[in-house]
């Protein structure tokens, strides 16, 4: 990842705290635009970030947990699993301030390019209205899924 200025280092429960705060800078826009008092919004992000990464534990216990850093400061986040017969990006995110620079570009490439050497293919899920649709889509990703809010896509080597 170093052509993006950017190295993954593995999540530890002392992390817990910035990957909430990103999560919340990630999805709280929508709870702030409704008026929702900020003690709310808090409270709620911290509950949504929980019962996710213990979801996300319990779905994918073989998987990565790892921060994404440039220059020693933790921008963002990665959560995959690089199993045996599939590759699944599970979540990913980069604070706001960090979008938009290629580092999203370059983690998914990098994901890509680890199932492609393996001949696996890549599943994740998007939401269907968000920016991030179209990365997927310049990456080669396809829709083998739609339950009305997210995609389920998937990358495959021989596309």
């Amino acid at each position: 990842m170093a052509d993006a200025g950017v190295l993954l280092r593995p999540m530890c429960d002392d992390d817990l705290a910035v990957v909430q705060a990103i999560f919340s800078d990630c999805r709280a826009g929508p709870f702030r635009a409704a008026g929702l008092p900020e003690t709310m919004i808090d409270t709620l992000m911290a509950q949504q970030c929980a019962a996710q990464h213990e979801q996300y534990r319990r779905l994918f216990p073989g998987a990565s947990y790892d921060l994404v850093e440039r220059a020693g400061e933790v921008i963002g986040y990665l959560f995959a699993l690089r199993g045996p017969d599939r590759h699944v990006l599970i979540d990913i995110a980069l604070r706001p301030d960090c979008s938009g620079m290629g580092v999203g570009s370059a983690l998914v490439a990098a994901l890509v390019a680890q199932a492609g050497a393996a001949g696996q293919k890549v599943s994740a899920h998007v939401a269907r209205d968000g920016r991030a649709w179209a990365l997927w889509q310049r990456m080669g990703f396809r829709v083998v899924g739609d339950d009305g809010v997210h995609y389920a896509i998937e990358w495959s080597p021989e596309s």
